[in-house]
C-alpha cells in the first residue's frame, strides 16, 4: 500500500489565512491565559508550578471566566472558537489540579487525577454540568472534532507527553497551531525515532494508547504487512507528517518492528528540569 505523502503547504496556509480572518467579535478572550502561559511555561513545555501555587490568582480568574460561559450560547460559536476553548480549558484544568496537589513528582500520584470534575457550568446543582480531563478529551474534543492531531496537542503534565505550548489556542489560529504542534511532535526523535535501515522504530506510547483515533483519517481497509489496523494507521500518519522523505520511504518497506519505550510520567515541572 502507499502511505499518504507530504501535505500541501499551499492548502495549509490558505486554510490558516481563512481562519485568521474570522471576525474578532466572534472570539472568546483568551489573552489572560496567553499572558499566563508566556510567564509560567518555558520553551520545553515545563511549568513553573511552584510560582503558580504561590500566586494562583491569574489561573483562578481565567478558569472563572471559562465557567462563566453559557453552554447554550457556545453552540452557536464557530467550530474553531469551540475547539480553542476546550483545548485551553483542558490545560487550565490540568495545571489547576497539579497546583492543588503540589509539590508532587507525577500526576499519576494524584488520586483520580483524570476523573476529577473541575470545570462546571450552571449554578443549580441539578442542572450543573461538570467536566473532568477525561471528559474534555473524549467528549468535548475527540468526540466532537474527531481530529487525531488533538492527541498530540494535549499535555499530560509529564515529560514523556506532548509539550505544553507557551501560548493560548485561539479560534483564528487553532488549526495552524494543531498542525505545527503535530509536525513538531512527529519530527522530534524523542517521540518518533525512525532510522532508515534499522530493524526497529521507536515511537511514543501515545500512538499505542490512541491508535484507534489515527484510524479516523488514516485508516485503510487493508493492513500493512504484519502490522495491525491501528499500527497501519499510525504508520500512515507518521509518513504523512515526517519531513525527511527517506524516513517516510523506509516506513513503507515494513521490514522493522515497532517498539514503544516506557513512558516518562515525571512531572513537567520547571523546578525538576532546572535541577
Amino acid at each position: 500500500m502507499n502511505f499518504r505523502k507530504t501535505f500541501s503547504g499551499f492548502l495549509f496556509f490558505t486554510v490558516f489565512s481563512f481562519f485568521a480572518s474570522l471576525p474578532a467579535a466572534m472570539a472568546f478572550d483568551h489573552s489572560p491565559w496567553d499572558a499566563f502561559l508566556k510567564k509560567q511555561v518555558d520553551e520545553k513545555g515545563n511549568v513553573n508550578y511552584k510560582e503558580v501555587a504561590r500566586d494562583p490568582k491569574a489561573l483562578q480568574d481565567y478558569l472563572a471566566s471559562l465557567m462563566a460561559v453559557n453552554e447554550v450560547e457556545m453552540r452557536s460559536w464557530p467550530r474553531e472558537e469551540t475547539l480553542a476553548f476546550w483545548l485551553n480549558a483542558y490545560h487550565a484544568t490540568l495545571i489547576k489540579l497539579v497546583v492543588e496537589n503540589y509539590p508532587v513528582n507525577s500526576v499519576q500520584r494524584i488520586p483520580s487525577f483524570w476523573d476529577i470534575s473541575l470545570i462546571r457550568f450552571g449554578k443549580a446543582s441539578k442542572e450543573q454540568k461538570q467536566y473532568s480531563l477525561n471528559d474534555i478529551r473524549t467528549k468535548n474534543l475527540m468526540g466532537v472534532f474527531r481530529d487525531e492531531k488533538i492527541q498530540l496537542a494535549l499535555s499530560l503534565g509529564a515529560r514523556g507527553g506532548p509539550r505544553l505550548m507557551p501560548e493560548a489556542f485561539t479560534g483564528p489560529k487553532v488549526e495552524g497551531q494543531l498542525f505545527l504542534l503535530t509536525r513538531k511532535f512527529v519530527n522530534d526523535p524523542y517521540f518518533v525515532d525512525v532510522t532508515p535501515g534499522r530493524k526497529k522504530i521507536m515511537i511514543s506510547k501515545l500512538f499505542k494508547w490512541y491508535a484507534k483515533d489515527f484510524k479516523l483519517d488514516f485508516g485503510t481497509p487493508e493492513t500493512f504487512g504484519k502490522f495491525s489496523a491501528g499500527d497501519t494507521a499510525v504508520l500512515s500518519f507518521l509518513s504523512y507528517y515526517l519531513e525527511d522523505e527517506a524516513k517516510g520511504e523506509f516506513l513503507q518497506q515494513a521490514g522493522y518492528k515497532i517498539e514503544y519505550p516506557a513512558f516518562d510520567w515525571a512531572l513537567n515541572d520547571q523546578k525538576g528540569s532546572n535541577a
